[in-house]
């Protein structure tokens, strides 16, 4: 009962972790769409405030593989003592009890994945929008 309680509270926290940071990617995306006139102050602000909210993204490709895992051991223990209490023992049931199990797993390295591709896009993202406002200073600069 507890470990039914506690399995579908991680699948809740994965919906949880997967939904909150797809916001932080299309806001991400919305914040690039906004026109920037180069000018330093504003470059540098637009990279500050798109830097802003990446470090979720690095966090949940970090532990989504591990929330998944957890997810996949506690369907494993839940299925063998399904099936040990049913008294089988045949291979099919088995590996169809493992099988299912496996979901949590592969939807945590799925939105690892996921986030980690976003992660870095964004980052280089960032490290752009600096380097044109060092080119910028440095143009300024060279004119005064």
């Amino acid at each position: 009962m507890l470990l039914d309680i506690i399995h579908k509270g991680v699948f809740a926290l994965m919906l949880i972790m997967f939904t909150y940071g797809n916001y932080i990617v299309v806001l991400k995306f919305l914040q690039l769409r906004k026109s920037v006139n180069y000018q330093l102050i504003d470059a540098l602000e637009n990279a500050e405030s798109l830097r802003k909210g990446l470090w979720y993204l690095d966090f949940a490709a970090t532990v989504s593989p591990i929330v998944g895992l957890l997810g996949t051991v506690l369907a494993l223990i839940i299925a063998f003592k399904s099936l040990g209490a049913k008294g089988v023992s045949g291979a099919g049931e088995i590996s169809s009890a493992i099988g299912t199990a496996l979901w949590a797993t592969a939807a945590g390295i799925a939105m690892s994945l996921w986030f980690y591709l976003f992660f870095k896009y964004f980052a280089s993202k960032v490290s752009s929008l600096k380097e044109q406002a060092k080119i910028e200073l440095l143009r300024k600069f060279e004119q005064s």
